[in-house]
């Protein structure tokens, strides 16, 4: 966007510097050289063509929906990198069983969710990748520093949550092991996996399943709505710590009233019978 606005400002006379110089420098610096280049001589037109450039601008973007199969193996992919290809495989082979495509886009992003839960592990993999995009734009020497909140360091904010600490660039030379160390997930080699909110994770996921074994076994025309809304209870559990606690309370209320009302048929009026 800057070398867009530079390339407005040097076609209106407003830069005192040939294109050829601003070009090296581009090449010099090493950060995206084609795409800065295209970027420059974007603005370019836009200043020559300002009615055009807004109309393109303000345009509708064309939706690009992903099919329920691109969805899945987007999901499946992303399990692998999560974990493992068995992981994935679990995920694949569950959905598999599912024939109406509703549900089964509902457990297709639900069930994604419950699954790639972010741990230890995951958020040293999300910082290594965060990093590897850095590194691919800016000059070599710059600074990272990372705003986390340890679970397991003493100290909390006004309203009882992990208090945020900055740690230095020194924190990247840990990821790397630590990110490998995945495979150690839900092990009893995870250290990590001892700690209540692991543990609940796991529970959940296994909970999950069972309600969906029974939920599934269900479907018909009339349970079909109250079995989508417990197929998409696990994006309703967001955060951390205290606020994803606070999330689970209320989903696992809302669980419990869909899975008497799947049991009763889908229709409320035999809940009120019993």
């Amino acid at each position: 966007s800057n070398m867009m606005i530079c390339g407005a400002a040097w076609q209106m006379g407003l830069v005192p510097i040939a294109r050829d110089a601003i070009f090296k420098a581009l090449e010099l610096n090493g950060a995206a050289p084609d795409m800065n280049k295209k970027a420059f001589d974007f603005g370019r037109w836009a200043a020559l063509n300002p009615k055009e450039a807004l109309e393109r601008a303000t345009a509708p973007v064309a939706s690009s929906e992903l099919t329920l199969k691109e969805k899945i193996e987007f999901r499946a992919a992303h399990l692998t990198k999560y974990q493992s290809q068995d992981l994935a495989r679990t995920y694949i082979e569950r959905l598999g069983g599912i024939v109406d495509y509703d549900v089964k886009l509902a457990v297709a992003e639900a069930y994604h969710k419950a699954l790639a839960y972010k741990d230890e592990y995951e958020v040293a993999r999300l910082l290594l990748d965060s990093r590897a995009k850095a590194e691919a734009e800016f000059e070599p020497g710059f600074e990272i520093n990372y705003h986390l909140a340890p679970p397991f360091m003493p100290g909390k904010t006004n309203d009882n949550r992990p208090r945020k600490r900055q740690f230095g660039g020194w924190l990247a030379y840990g990821l790397p092991l630590l990110a490998r160390m995945k495979s150690l997930r839900g092990t009893r080699c995870d250290l990590f996996g001892y700690s209540s909110e692991r543990k609940m994770e796991r529970a959940l996921i296994k909970q999950y399943e069972a309600d969906l074994d029974f939920a599934l076994a269900l479907l018909t025309p009339d349970t079909k709505p109250a079995i989508l809304e417990l197929a998409r209870l696990p994006m309703k559990i967001k955060g951390f710590g205290p606020v994803k606690l606070e999330n689970v309370a209320r989903a696992d209320a809302d669980r419990r009233e869909l899975l008497r009302l799947i049991q009763s048929g889908g229709s409320t009026n035999n809940i009120a019978a019993e």
